[in-house]
């Protein structure tokens, strides 16, 4: 571009509009062209000959009813909705393929039994929740158990130190909830 910033302080003195007009001519690549007089009670400025990206060009729409969705030569109801979801489709005859898309399924075999297990595999599952219970009963009979039931709930712990029927019904609870936990939640996680 020749505009320099020094020639914007300058402008000419017939208005900035041929100033403007140089500018955007320049712009386009095209030759400064002498800028036509400013019409009466115009405002001076000159009009870009170049369409105006900014604008939408007027779009003709078709003003025709909607037809996407038509049956015949009317639109569906509700009725004709009903009527289509709960008819059954017809078998076709023999020998031809009108209607196989509609034809009744085959219903997949169901899966097959898992297969038996061998006494060994279902003793060692025996054994591990047994071993999960004794780990469970072993560490709700310590000493510290029983001394933070009477720290949290005194109620429930006699003046002697033994636990109340109350305490021990809570604490036996509180292990099956742990068996649980354990058997349910946490094993599967382990094993995934």
């Amino acid at each position: 571009m020749s505009t320099l910033l020094s020639e914007l302080d300058t402008a000419p003195a017939a208005g900035d509009g041929d100033f403007v007009q140089n500018i955007l001519n320049e712009m386009n690549g095209g030759p400064p062209s002498p800028m036509p007089p400013p019409a009466v009670g115009g405002s001076g400025m000159g009009v870009i000959n170049a369409p105006n990206p900014n604008t939408t060009a007027p779009h003709a729409m078709d003003n025709g009813p909607i037809t996407s969705h038509m049956i015949g030569n009317s639109h569906p109801t509700p009725a004709d909705f009903t009527q289509m979801m709960n008819t059954q489709p017809q078998a076709a005859p023999q020998g031809t393929m009108a209607g196989a898309a509609y034809a009744p399924q085959e219903r997949p075999a169901p899966p097959p039994p898992p297969p038996k297990r061998s006494w060994f595999s279902r003793s060692l599952d025996e054994f591990r929740v047994a071993f999960f219970v004794a780990i469970i009963v072993f560490v709700f009979s310590l000493p510290v158990v029983n001394f933070l039931f009477a720290h949290y709930v005194p109620s429930m712990v006699k003046s002697t130190g033994e636990l109340t029927w109350l305490g021990l019904l809570v604490k036996c609870l509180a292990a099956g909830l742990v068996f649980w936990v354990l058997q349910r939640i946490i094993v599967p996680l382990l094993s995934v």
